[in-house]
């Protein structure tokens, strides 16, 4: 064979291989950014920030989850059968800001009549800057211009790890329920051990961190959070602080950033709940947070506080500026005096404790 035809069956092989690897990806579309699964092809629900684009696109909704990992235990079913509604659920674990505000955007862009949004607002996230992100977005899924599909189509973790899920479940015929999806919760045991694990115990600072110290953070979020309220009124949003554990408190009182913290919550009441369509929910001062069992980390709660969440969004209105009182008082009277010691090893105790005073005008 001349050098010639080598090269050009090479080509053609290169080429072949090429159009294949598209096809392939196009036809199972794991992803579905170009139609949902069909025939008898299955569909895995295992990649969040490549999947919730497609789903945004093609799934029937007319209300939305969005946020972190703290919203992934949520089953969209809970909401269909408390709001009446088709919910979809747009989970982003190790996410940021920007990443909730291009799920909600291009949600809106593909459905602009949706009637609800149930969104958590993270303290660490409204603490952190706007472009925080730890995982990237694969921020060329998320509009409807087909020039940059080929980080999509020619992508080889698409052709390996979610064709292959895909066509793996295909082959052994295994069911993924859409109610199911994302959900983490069942490959963990939710008890004090595995949440005292978990947590690194910050050295005590004798610095304490201004209150205001993080207020530049928190402006440039909370205009992005109210920038998405003021440019839908007719959608009702139900925004809610998600209940950290006992540990985030016993955190942030030794790092010396409860100043910040305190005036993040008061922020959230006074600046979200004026408007008409938000319904604010402050879960931090509930008991339940104090009890480990309910965790596996500092952050992350059982399903049944997923649950108790949504429940209680279905049945009571949001919080308003009287319930800042109620706050305060949680807060000196619970955790500023809280056992923290209590809470790990004899071994591991500091002898004498350490107690953070909250400042005599909070």
């Amino acid at each position: 064979m001349s050098y010639r035809k080598y090269l050009k069956h090479l080509i053609l092989g290169v080429l072949s291989l090429i159009l294949l690897c598209i096809g392939t990806i196009v036809v199972i579309d794991p992803a579905f950014q170009y139609h949902m699964p069909f025939g008898n092809i299955k569909a895995v629900y295992s990649n969040e920030r490549y999947q919730n684009s497609g789903m945004t696109k093609h799934f029937e909704y007319d209300s939305v989850i969005v946020g972190s990992s703290v919203t992934s235990n949520f089953r969209v079913s809970w909401f269909n059968e408390l709001f009446d509604c088709k919910t979809l659920k747009l989970s982003y674990p190790g996410g940021c800001l920007s990443d909730f505000y291009t799920a909600l955007s291009y949600a809106f862009e593909k459905n602009p009549n949706i009637e609800r949004v149930f969104w958590s607002l993270d303290p660490k996230i409204l603490m952190s800057y706007y472009n925080a992100e730890s995982t990237p977005m694969p921020d060329y899924l998320y509009n409807d211009s087909v020039l940059d599909d080929a980080k999509y189509v020619l992508n080889k973790d698409v052709l390996v790890e979610l064709c292959g899920e895909s066509v793996l479940a295909t082959i052994t015929g295994q069911e993924y329920s859409i109610d199911e999806a994302f959900t983490w919760d069942s490959q963990y045991d939710f008890d004090s051990p595995q949440a005292l694990w978990g947590y690194v115990r910050p050295e005590w600072s004798e610095t304490v961190i201004s209150a205001d110290a993080y207020d530049d953070i928190v402006n440039e979020n909370l205009d992005k959070i109210t920038s998405i309220i003021e440019s839908h009124p007719e959608t009702e949003f139900y925004l809610f602080t998600p209940p950290y554990s006992i540990l985030y408190w016993d955190r942030v009182t030794r790092d010396g950033t409860y100043p910040a913290v305190l005036k993040l919550f008061d922020r959230l009441v006074t600046d979200l709940t004026p408007y008409e369509n938000v319904n604010y929910y402050c879960f931090a001062p509930e008991l339940y947070i104090l009890d480990l069992n309910n965790y596996i980390d500092e952050v992350h709660f059982s399903p049944q506080i997923n649950r108790k969440i949504a429940e209680y969004m279905a049945t009571y209105d949001g919080v308003d500026e009287s319930s800042i009182l109620y706050m305060h008082t949680f807060f000196k009277d619970i955790i500023e005096n809280f056992d923290y010691e209590s809470l790990f090893p004899v071994i591991l105790r500091e002898k004498p404790a350490k107690h953070r005073v909250l400042d005599s005008s909070y």
